[in-house]
């Protein structure tokens, strides 16, 4: 892999509850943001169950990203085997530019996604998700 020549844009705080991991992102994110959740992400997979497992992704402020860093993201998500992830719009300044940008993602990578504006729905969801059998 190329090595990063800039310092990561955004901020991330994860936390797991039976087999349901949340991601706190504020963005603007680059590339090298993205490597770092990748790395971080990495360390909670032995907390999950990786045959059943969601994600909610809670999104802040300037929740965009480069070209270049959706790419990477797109290809990080082709690689994981998460049952669902629901993305809460709710705190982004531009929802329908952060699902759009969203969308072609989680949509390219095959990841079944939703878009809400709150995380009790966004859970509720997603646990129904999980015990829905494949």
């Amino acid at each position: 892999m190329v090595e990063s020549h800039f310092n990561p844009h955004g901020s991330i705080d994860i936390k797991v509850d039976n087999d349901l991991i949340s991601l706190d992102i504020e963005g603007p994110c680059n590339t090298e943001f993205f490597e770092l959740m990748a790395n971080k992400l990495a360390l909670f997979r032995p907390q999950l169950n990786v045959n059943n497992y969601t994600g909610l992704i809670i999104l802040r402020d300037e929740a965009l990203a480069t070209p270049e860093a959706m790419a990477y993201f797109t290809n990080y998500l082709k690689t994981i085997q998460v049952r669902a992830v629901a993305l809460n719009l709710q705190y982004t300044h531009t929802p329908s530019a952060t699902e759009d940008m969203c969308r072609k993602a989680y949509t390219e990578a095959g990841v079944t996604h939703r878009f809400f504006f709150d995380n009790l729905s966004a859970t509720n969801w997603l646990r129904q998700c999980m015990s829905t059998p494949r």
